[in-house]
């Protein structure tokens, strides 16, 4: 199902129910679009699982937000609902249909940290400052006055971000849905600022996937409030994926890889990343492992606190001239 968890699918989803699967979530890991990466970091996926059980427990409890999660079966294997996938690049997605994958990824920003990929576009044309809400260039560091709600393609080989017109199009849902969607997606942002502020966080950005169920609800699907799939900054430093995707980001490889995505090589062809050195494989280790136990409460992993994990991984930037 994806590059760094499997799905299986212990009851198809028709038209008009739920199926039931499970998500197994790996110690894989993927930058980039570039899919399953050459080596693993220990305790990743456990972690993920588990803090993505917590936040659906969290919403649908305290927030009254519909999700997919039916329960944790262990560390790191989660039973779901199971809604239909539809490609609309196939026009399979009909006006009126339900229990489908809405085919978009919807994106919370809180402010723009070094890495955003909201620079690259600014500077590519592809998206204006009146978009933002912005009077002037802004500078990695700036923070919103309120969420920026950004939107992107789900099913497509590579990503491409949307108008919100393009979306209410392409994923065949109402104006009344996507106006659920929107809301829904903010709340899940107030949620996991507060939750991150918590423990010393910063919330920055992250992202949500949403499905239509058999009753025609806008429901919250696959993972919610990871490091994985939102940024979290501790004093101005990444503690989430991103601290791959930075390491990577200065290599030659990265370099070919853009090359290779802007000439439309075939995924398959494309440039063969190294694996990552292994005192920073140990430290996102660690990171993963110690964010999931402030995060949940619990002393799930034996890891340093994560404030120790942070001084370990500036010094490695120091060391590397990575900062």
């Amino acid at each position: 199902m994806g590059s760094v968890k499997n799905l299986v699918v212990q009851k198809e989803a028709t038209d008009t129910n739920f199926g039931v699967g499970v998500f197994e979530f790996t110690d894989d890991y993927s930058v980039f679009d570039y899919g399953k990466m050459p080596d693993t970091i220990e305790g990743k996926g456990e972690s993920l699982c588990r803090m993505s059980s917590f936040n659906f427990r969290q919403l649908e409890n305290n927030l009254g937000v519909k999700t997919h999660f039916r329960k944790m079966l262990s560390g790191s294997k989660m039973e779901i609902n199971l809604v239909r996938v539809l490609y609309p690049q196939d026009n399979q997605i009909k006006e009126g249909m339900r229990n489908y994958l809405i085919p978009l990824e919807v994106m919370f920003r809180n402010s723009l940290p070094q890495g955003s990929s909201i620079f690259k576009r600014l500077e590519a044309g592809e998206l204006s400052l009146e978009d933002l809400g912005l009077s002037e260039m802004p500078k990695p560091g700036m923070k919103f006055e309120k969420a920026f709600l950004d939107v992107s393609t789900k099913l497509e080989t590579v990503d491409r971000y949307l108008s919100w017109d393009e979306a209410l199009d392409l994923s065949m849902i109402t104006e009344d849905q996507l106006y659920d969607l929107k809301e829904i997606a903010l709340n899940v942002n107030d949620y996991l600022s507060e939750k991150a502020a918590s423990i010393g966080l910063e919330h920055a950005d992250g992202k949500l996937e949403f499905a239509l169920s058999p009753k025609n609800e806008v429901i919250v699907v696959d993972v919610c409030g990871t490091l994985d799939e939102n940024r979290f900054l501790w004093n101005g430093t990444h503690v989430s994926k991103q601290i791959s995707r930075d390491y990577y980001r200065k290599t030659q490889w990265y370099k070919e890889l853009e090359e290779a995505k802007k000439a439309n090589v075939e995924k398959a062809n494309w440039p063969k990343p190294e694996a990552l050195p292994q005192e920073l494989k140990e430290i996102a280790s660690n990171l993963y492992k110690s964010a999931c136990n402030a995060w949940t409460g619990e002393s799930t992993f034996k890891a340093p606190k994560l404030e120790e994990v942070m001084a370990s991984y500036n010094t490695f930037l120091d060391k590397n001239g990575l900062k």
